[in-house]
């Protein structure tokens, strides 16, 4: 009898929530490292709104953004980077560590969708301190710029960060999908964290560099760029449409090119 595609989704929401326990267990087991992440991401932040600071030094607008505004984009960066630090960071690194240590035979002979496991195994409870701060930084300099937080913008915000989300797991994958034929290329996570944290500034700034640095960007410059105009009230219908369309099809992409890489890796016996 063929499952329904219902039925799939409440086993592997099911599956998931067993994850969460799980992952609480560790961190109920290790209460130091909460507070180190909260440590951590106290410092991010200071960095972060620093450099704005030094951005801004000699005039209040730059880039067509003013100084609380970008400050505000930074703290929006801080809860859309902090939700897929929480949910993803530690799984990726995890990824690029199976498959060059050979341990990807383990999870290909599981009942259960070797993505999933692979990417949604550990879920990173001590992220969510990240996200806490950030968001009061949010709410303080959107109150000094004067933004009311209406039901609408918070609903229009929450969308579009997830498919912010869902564009930079997507961009994610295919990048480290390439350790499938290069499993050395474990440093690859750190290009990602390097490139991912471009997404603090506006994507103004980019368009100054070479057309191909840009293009290569692109992608990164709407994953916040988008939800934080949305919240300013500054975006138009286009750049909703693209950071939907682009994310969707990177979400497909990244699937298909993950099978079509299975079809190359020989196993760690080779």
């Amino acid at each position: 009898m063929p499952v329904s595609a219902s039925n799939v989704m409440t086993r592997y929401f099911r599956i998931y929530r067993t994850l969460l326990k799980m992952n609480f267990s560790v961190l109920v087991a290790y209460r130091t490292n909460f507070m180190n992440n909260i440590v951590s991401s106290l410092s991010w932040g200071i960095f972060s709104l620093l450099s704005v600071y030094i951005l801004t030094f000699n005039s209040r607008s730059v880039f067509g953004w003013s100084r609380d505004e970008l400050l505000l984009l930074n703290g929006l960066y801080g809860i859309v980077i902090g939700v897929f630090h929480t949910a993803f960071t530690r799984n990726f690194e995890r990824f690029a560590n199976i498959i060059h240590f050979g341990r990807l035979d383990g999870i290909l002979l599981k009942p259960l969708d070797p993505l999933f496991l692979l990417t949604f195994w550990l879920f990173n409870y001590a992220g969510i301190s990240r996200i806490m701060i950030a968001a009061v930084f949010s709410w303080y300099f959107a109150t000094r710029i004067g933004l009311s937080l209406t039901i609408l913008q918070i609903a229009g915000f929450t969308l579009y960060m997830f498919m912010g989300i869902l564009l930079l797991y997507s961009v994610w994958c295919n990048v480290l999908t390439f350790t499938i034929w290069k499993t050395r290329l474990t440093n690859l996570v750190d290009l990602m964290f390097s490139l991912t944290g471009t997404a603090r500034f506006p994507r103004e700034m980019y368009r100054y560099t070479s057309e191909y640095v840009y293009l290569f960007l692109f992608p990164f410059t709407l994953i916040v760029n988008v939800p934080a105009r949305i919240y300013l009230g500054k975006a138009g219908l286009s750049d909703q449409v693209i950071l939907c369309a682009v994310s969707l099809v990177s979400l497909i992409a990244a699937r298909k090119f993950w099978k079509y890489a299975l079809r190359s890796y020989t196993s760690a016996s080779g």
